[in-house]
């Protein structure tokens, strides 16, 4: 039960489905609602359960079309005004485009103070035209019913401030970006896993692995990468391998392919991180890209898109390697670079993992998060992650009231 002295009592967090909170939300609400009411509402019919999130978490079923729809979406805005309206939140706080904006206008209309949105990317970042347009406005009109709000990466708050979405002083990244961090207790390198994947999967222990973890769509780079996968010569064996869903008919070419193999949603799937030698992740847009650092906690470098989001969960050449957008030429030289120098490889994915330890340990982020709130609500709290209380590295950057005062300081289906 909250505490008495705070006066902050209730919060609601709102995303188009609930894989959002198993895969990034569930440190933030499981943590939040030790001291505070905390409820989730999200499109609970005919999706996976919630099972990360905490049963002191209030749930309630919400239906948001991912897809814009004209009729759904009033509807959605009708039903989450009846239930802000009804329970009387001191927060609401949405997460992914399309629920932040029937979000932020329901709570908007149910005069709610505080209004909190997080940007994951960019729908209409690789649009032209009207479209563009359009989702950019209501991209900002989203951003305009807020009282404050988050980037899960440096360079994407640097992108939306330059598009004029938002304001410097409303928009804060926590720590050195990512929506969560990494559980590093979950994402290890096993070697055990390595072996016996392999064994299951008849790929040799000489086999260079590649792998592709997410929505297997054409802004995800999946036709730029089957083109540079066959362009590659090696003397050992190479192989890529596919986890995620088939959004637009993938599978049927890759699994015809020499090499290539479409593998669907996979559970466990650090140890397909431990199992291969690269990730390759030749996205046009993304908001962070959490794939990353959750395959270096693994000891798995990566090669990706040298896009905003991406270019700040990799350090170019150190924990991985950035090669233009939709360039192919260039991603293939570097897949081709990897499969030709072992000791390269090796020296990436060292580095990678000293750096997702040191930059985005979820336990920094979560207590990030906790100061970010305590910051924008003027709180004080003895909740910690960490189980220190007096930790002065609240990880935030700018702009958020706590760091103008202390100058001092998982997974196959993702949101966007």
């Amino acid at each position: 039960m909250p505490s008495e002295r705070f006066q902050l009592k209730k919060i609601l967090f709102v995303t188009a489905v609930p894989e959002t909170a198993s895969a990034f939300l569930s440190g933030y609400l499981n943590t939040l609602a030790d001291e505070y009411d905390v409820h989730f509402a999200t499109s609970l019919s005919g999706h996976t359960s919630v099972d990360k999130v905490s049963t002191k978490v209030t749930l309630h079923d919400i239906e948001i079309a991912r897809k814009p729809s004209i009729a759904k979406d009033i509807l959605s805005l009708f039903h989450l005004w009846k239930l802000i309206r009804k329970e009387q939140f001191d927060v609401v706080h949405s997460v992914t485009p399309k629920a932040g904006l029937v979000t932020q206008l329901a709570a908007f209309l149910a005069r709610i103070p505080n209004r909190f949105h997080t940007f994951t990317g960019q729908v209409w970042a690789t649009k032209t035209g009207i479209k563009r347009t359009l989702l950019k406005w209501l991209d900002k009109l989203s951003a305009s019913l807020t009282t404050a709000c988050l980037a899960d990466s440096p360079s994407q708050r640097q992108f939306i401030l330059e598009n004029g979405i938002t304001t410097d002083s409303k928009c804060t990244v926590l720590a050195k970006g990512s929506i969560s961090g990494v559980n590093l207790e979950k994402f290890q390198h096993n070697q055990n896993a390595r072996h016996q994947l392999r064994d299951n999967l008849g790929i040799n222990k000489n086999t260079f692995v590649f792998l592709f973890v997410g929505r297997l769509n054409r802004e995800k780079g999946i036709p730029e990468l089957l083109t540079a996968f066959r362009r590659l010569t090696a003397k050992r064996p190479i192989k890529l391998l596919f986890i995620g869903a088939d959004e637009e008919g993938f599978s049927e070419e890759i699994n015809q392919q020499s090499g290539m193999e479409f593998l669907g949603f996979q559970r466990n799937i650090n140890d397909f991180y431990s199992m291969a030698d690269c990730l390759v992740l030749p996205s046009h847009r993304e908001g962070f890209g959490n794939v990353i650092i959750e395959a270096a906690a693994c000891k798995l470098p990566a090669i990706a898109s040298n896009i905003y989001g991406l270019s700040d969960a990799i350090e170019d050449n150190y924990s991985g390697l950035l090669h233009p957008v939709k360039n192919v030429e260039a991603l293939a030289q570097l897949m081709q670079r990897l499969i030709d120098s072992p000791t390269l490889a090796n020296t990436l994915s060292e580095q990678a993992y000293q750096r997702v330890v040191t930059d985005f340990d979820e336990k920094h982020l979560i207590n990030a998060f906790i100061a970010y709130y305590q910051a924008q609500l003027g709180l004080t709290s003895s909740i910690s992650h960490n189980g220190n209380p007096n930790d002065k590295d609240n990880g935030l950057t700018p702009n958020s009231p706590t760091t103008e005062e202390n100058e001092s300081r998982d997974t196959n289906e993702k949101i966007v």
